[in-house]
């Protein structure tokens, strides 16, 4: 309760007596307007005055109110400061870039032999970052001390997305492991499913999996130093920008100061002299934290707030936590949960920014003075020598000198395991590697494994710009189905880098190369020498045998569409051969300027009539014991009956998504091959080089392995049946399907602008927008990226702002404020000549 009643004090000021007192009296106010000798008496002069004082001012508060319009993201203020960014709810576009250097190249380097670790010293005797520092940190690991709990933990998280709940799963004993058998033989999420999953953990702890903690190494050295870049970007951006150290109070990655630490007793801490990124103690009040990524939900995570919730209390503080990517609600909520135990005020922002891996100057260093002597053998590469290993981040359309920046596409491969127990594992390395960067006081923001949401299998590349920032560079944008609530997929990494690598397949090697052909009379012409050593040539010859078993599936005997077709064809022998091409159809694209959008990209099963003799494989050639007529008759069926089935496969069928995926890049190369006859383009110093060096297979095989699959399946048959019947049994064989895949030629559909509004609306901004955060339209899901010559600007990029709305810009409300304005000056006026003319009338 209030100790004070309100009153009126002199002068019209407002007064405020305490309880029991009244307040002074004041001379009663005659009421207004006057009246007198029964006539209206007008107001005096100085209360005319003080009306036309009244009316200005409201009016330029209406004007005010119109230029200032509605809080712009970041303009919301405290009673003592403005906050950064937006609420983590909130889309935006990047404040700014920052650049930081990255440890990429040490993907390529070899596992390192016992010789190698026996010239290793401790891992504090070497650079972070380093060859030797990386063969430091290997020989400390060890998977034995992975518990049960938490590889649940993990598990939960990875699968379920929900804490907790398999927290009363005991861990399963070694007799029941016994009968537990593979992960695929049970289903999704169940006990079972749990149990095969640690018992491959389990039984494979002892076995080293160096790629997958090879890149755990890796994503914790990028990310303590994308940490720090953030961190320096928020400190120029926001707390410089806004002018809050004008006295220079402010500390930066400082430990609480000596004067403050008696404050400290007592609290606990998981870590003491843990350092603060940024902190005011003096004049705001206020710690700042700041992450680059999104997630810190994790152990580490909750220890770091816990220990900065409760310095901020003992020091008078509020805690301010500034993230780079849109923070998970778990963290929010973990913060949230953590302020409200310890009674601090925490305000947590989104403070988007669009970070840029570039190389370090030098891979190798020398160990600080008194470590090992000798450096390891061997020269660790890098990307621009040869593919990166499995296990990197691709670095998507960048070619030699570009640099990729952190895009949402980045982000969404760099979290994608290729399956559910690679997932795992890595997620244990990367725990590993957390605690690691925790002893240092910092418990980095992660990016985690985001399995649900996005089909990986559909990701295809369908919108590129050849935009200049700072040098050559693009823009682009992947396509992919959203997946069923509850759904999982795998494969975003090695997704985005097939589509990357024969993009630049296709970029490298002429036209003439992009054919491939399985005729069992022609082994020597089965590929193009250089374009054999590519995956993207891998998936046309793998597209080209698996049309084979599609139509062995659809004509086989006991499906209904089999018999039917089988029963329609004529000849005693029942010959059927064809020669079946895959090619391109025609694409639906829309040109506007120097972007490009993939509407539509179709693939087309064309057949042919062509006898093939092919002695010793699969037997004579062709139907010669059948007429002319029956043989087309036959062909003629298939054309219309099985034909559209295969075609329909090779569109839509799972096992045809790598070959979609590789046409559609296809599509974008020729795109920019041919604006390359005319212009220079990001891509102007790949087009026809025949070197495909950087993008030559990442998995083993070889032609003509698949050359000897084929033969076998062509002379053995997909399938023999045998029926038996009153006139006795027959033998379905000698069905023979060959011929090839042809990606020499690309037809494209341009349609304008106006149709391309009116039937695709909303796709232009949704693109766009996917080059800072992924965005929906439909079924679809979008994730873009960026890549250029030179680092980015580290200013904020207005060239990469979405147009902004009416309800963003102040000038529509002052405009709108305008009819308003005018009437109110003009009644203004007219009171006051009315008023003149009053006044002037008493004094005569």
């Amino acid at each position: 309760m209030s100790d004070t009643t309100p009153g009126e004090g002199r002068g019209g000021v407002p007064y405020v007596a305490p309880r029991g007192h009244l307040p002074p009296r004041t001379p009663p106010q005659p009421a207004h307007p006057r009246r007198g000798r029964g006539r209206t008496v007008p107001a005096p002069p100085a209360l005319l005055r003080f009306r036309t004082v009244a009316l200005a001012a409201g009016l330029s508060l209406v004007a005010l109110a119109g230029l200032a319009g509605p809080c712009a993201p970041g303009a919301a203020a405290t009673e003592d400061f403005p906050l950064p960014g937006v609420e983590p709810t909130r889309d935006t576009h990047p404040r700014g870039v920052y650049t930081y250097e990255s440890a990429d190249a040490l993907n390529t380097v070899p596992e390192p032999t016992q010789a190698d670790l026996a010239r290793i010293g401790t891992k504090g005797t070497y650079t972070r970052g380093t060859r030797e520092h990386l063969f430091a940190r290997w020989k400390t690991y060890t998977k034995k001390g992975t518990t049960w709990e938490r590889f649940r933990a993990l598990f939960e998280k990875t699968v379920f997305n929900e804490p907790g709940v398999l927290s009363s799963v005991a861990e399963p004993p070694d007799h029941v492991l016994k009968g537990i058998g593979l992960p695929d033989q049970y289903t999704w999420a169940s006990r079972d499913f749990l149990f095969a999953h640690w018992k491959v953990q389990k039984e494979g702890s002892s076995v080293p999996d160096w790629k997958e903690w090879r890149a755990g190494y890796v994503n914790a050295f990028n990310s303590k130093r994308k940490g720090a870049a953030f961190e320096r970007l928020v400190r120029a951006e926001y707390i410089e920008r806004e002018g809050l150290d004008p006295e220079g109070r402010w500390r930066f990655g400082q430990r609480v100061p000596r004067e403050l630490l008696p404050r400290l007793a007592g609290l606990r801490l998981h870590k003491k002299d843990r350092p603060l990124d940024a902190a005011d103690f003096e004049r705001l009040k206020v710690i700042v934290e700041t992450k680059s990524g999104k997630d810190v939900d994790t152990a580490e995570g909750r220890k770091q707030f816990d220990d900065l919730l409760k310095i901020a209390r003992a020091t008078g503080c509020r805690l301010l936590a500034v993230f780079g990517e849109r923070p998970t609600p778990g963290s929010v909520r973990m913060i949230e949960e953590l302020a409200a135990k310890h009674r601090v005020q925490a305000d947590v922002r989104y403070f988007p920014a669009t970070g840029q891996r570039v190389p370090p100057g030098s891979l190798h260093s020398p160990p600080a003075e008194g470590g090992a002597g000798q450096a390891p053998t061997g020269r660790p590469g890098g990307p621009q020598a040869a593919p990166a290993g499995d296990a990197a981040v691709p670095d998507v359309l960048a070619a030699p000198g570009q640099l990729a920046a952190d895009g949402p596409l980045a982000q969404a491969v760099a979290a994608s395991a290729d399956s559910l127990q690679q997932a795992l594992r890595a997620g244990l390395i990367q725990d590993w590697h957390a605690e690691g960067l925790a002893a240092d006081g910092d418990a980095p923001a992660v990016t985690p494994p985001d399995l649900g949401g996005v089909d990986f299998s559909t990701l295809e590349l369908r919108y590129v710009s050849d935009t200049r920032h700072n040098g050559s560079g693009v823009e682009y944008a992947f396509r992919a189905d959203r997946l069923p609530t509850g759904r999982t997929s795998f494969g975003g990494r090695r997704a985005a880098r097939l589509a990357s690598d024969s993009f630049f397949v296709w970029l490298a090697l002429p036209p003439a190369a992009f054919t491939v052909n399985l005729n069992p009379d022609e082994p020597g012409r089965i590929i193009d020498a250089r374009f054999g050593r590519t995956d993207a040539g891998r998936v046309l010859l793998e597209a080209d045998l698996a049309m084979k078993k599609s139509v062995a599936e659809f004509i086989h005997p006991d499906t209904p569409g089999g018999r039917a077709f089988w029963a329609s064809l004529r000849g005693a022998a029942k010959c059927l051969q064809m020669r079946q091409w895959i090619v391109p159809g025609t694409a639906t694209v829309h040109e506007n300027g120097d972007e490009l959008h993939i509407l539509d990209a179709p693939l087309l099963v064309m057949m042919e009539s062509d006898l093939v003799e092919a002695e010793g494989v699969g037997g004579s050639g062709g139907c010669p014991r059948q007429d002319k007529t029956t043989t087309e008759h036959n062909e003629s069926l298939y054309r219309t009956t099985i034909l559209p089935q295969v075609q329909n496969a090779v569109n839509r069928a799972p096992e045809y998504a790598d070959l979609r995926r590789v046409y559609a890049s296809r599509i974008a190369a020729e795109w920019f091959r041919e604006r390359g006859a005319s212009r220079q383009t990001a891509y102007s110093d790949v087009i026809g080089t025949g070197d495909i060096g950087r993008w030559s297979s990442r998995e083993k095989w070889t032609p003509r392995e698949v050359f000897d699959r084929y033969v076998r399946s062509y002379r053995n048959g997909e399938f023999t049946v045998r029926h038996r019947t009153r006139k006795g049994d027959y033998l379905y064989t000698s069905t023979y399907v060959y011929g090839g895949v042809d990606f020499t030629r690309v037809d494209r559909k341009r349609i304008g602008a106006a149709a391309f509004a009116q039937d695709h609306p909303g796709l232009a901004a949704s693109t766009r927008a996917s080059l800072h955060a992924p965005t929906s339209t439909g079924r679809a899901v979008w994730l873009g990226g960026l890549t250029s010559s030179r680092p980015l600007d580290p200013r904020p990029r207005e060239a990469y702002a979405p147009p902004a709305s009416a309800e963003s810009s102040r000038w529509p409300y002052a405009l709108a404020s305008l009819p308003l304005l005018a009437c109110l000056t003009l009644g203004g006026l007219l009171l006051r000549r009315r008023a003149a003319k009053a006044t002037s009338r008493l004094r005569r």
